[in-house]
């Protein structure tokens, strides 16, 4: 409390704002305190409320991470149509984000709900960074780029509101989407991570591209290295896609070079609460098995930066 009110006394400096867009707003509140805030909530994507709950949750906490920080607080966000959907499917949903933030040691401690025609869960999120600013932008030429998760949720999402998921898929992509990412950013860390962001709702290669706004700079990525369900290949070779990932691949056509279409619109997925892109030294001794067994993730390495493309990415074919 004494250091808070020390921090009224003196100006606040905004460190990443909208000046220069991030995963998350840092403000800087002096005498060494740094904030980073971020806020998250979406409709449901998974039919077990608890489970929603828990993905909305994880979501929302991701930035945090991104940007380097450890969630403090958070603030509940819910949107409810309380005449068609009762309130003990609501309080399903509340369950499971709860229990996710507390196994992320973010206490909640308020929110706000209102009446909507269509239900939507999240929340806003408050965090403290200790050390560095994972800025996304940092990426450095020669930086190899690590994934924490594999690609799919979003072919698995949209097979799910077409009733075609089997229950194995469900599952597997629920425990994805429901891993926190803060075992990520502590491997980012200790690799001496130059750059960090979160694959969500642009895709791999949408997020990837905002990594670049070096002109210098572009990326290569090793198609058969990058990790994805293997449900979410097989829906998708069944016609399976969303409108809104076939827009994100719209965005990206121009500044990705590419063999083969299929392999791009797969990257172009778009995520839910998706792994972590880490950008780290060339030099960097990176041995996934051993980082599985220290830190009980699987890390993939995809790809890596370069200088030979012009703010393109290069997606080299199986």
């Amino acid at each position: 409390m004494k250091q808070l009110q020390e921090n009224n006394q003196n100006k606040s400096e905004i460190l990443v704002g909208l000046d220069n867009p991030d995963d998350g707003a840092v403000i800087d509140l002096g005498n060494n305190l740094k904030i980073v805030q971020t806020v998250d909530f979406f409709t449901p994507i998974l039919d077990d409320p608890y489970d929603w709950g828990r993905v909305a949750a994880t979501n929302a906490l991701s930035d945090i991470y991104a940007m380097g920080g450890v969630p403090i607080s958070s603030l509940q966000l819910i949107s409810w149509p309380r005449e068609e959907i009762g309130f003990d499917v609501l309080s399903k949903v509340i369950e499971g984000g709860s229990d996710v933030m507390r196994l992320a040691k973010c206490s909640i401690v308020g929110g706000h709900s209102i009446d909507d025609k269509e239900p939507k869960y999240g929340f806003a999120v408050t965090g403290i960074i200790h050390e560095k600013i994972y800025k996304k932008t940092d990426i450095k030429k020669g930086d190899r780029l690590l994934l924490t998760k594999p690609l799919g949720s979003g072919i698995i999402a949209t097979a799910i509101k077409k009733g075609k998921a089997e229950k194995a898929a469900i599952n597997q992509v629920t425990e994805v989407m429901a891993t926190l990412n803060d075992r990520g950013l502590e491997v980012a860390k200790n690799l001496n991570a130059n750059a960090i962001t979160d694959v969500t709702g642009f895709g791999l290669l949408g997020h990837l591209s905002e990594m670049m706004i070096d002109n210098n700079l572009s990326a290569n990525l090793i198609f058969k290295k990058i990790p994805i369900i293997e449900y979410a290949k097989k829906y998708f070779n069944e016609g399976i896609y969303s409108s809104g990932s076939q827009r994100n691949f719209d965005t990206v056509k121009d500044f990705i070079s590419f063999e083969n279409q299929e392999e791009a619109l797969l990257l172009s997925d778009a995520q839910t609460s998706g792994g972590l892109l880490i950008a780290v030294p060339e030099e960097t001794n990176f041995n996934s098995k051993k980082i599985e067994k220290l830190y009980g993730i699987s890390i993939k390495e995809i790809g890596n930066i370069t200088d030979r493309y012009n703010k393109k990415i290069n997606i080299i074919s199986n």
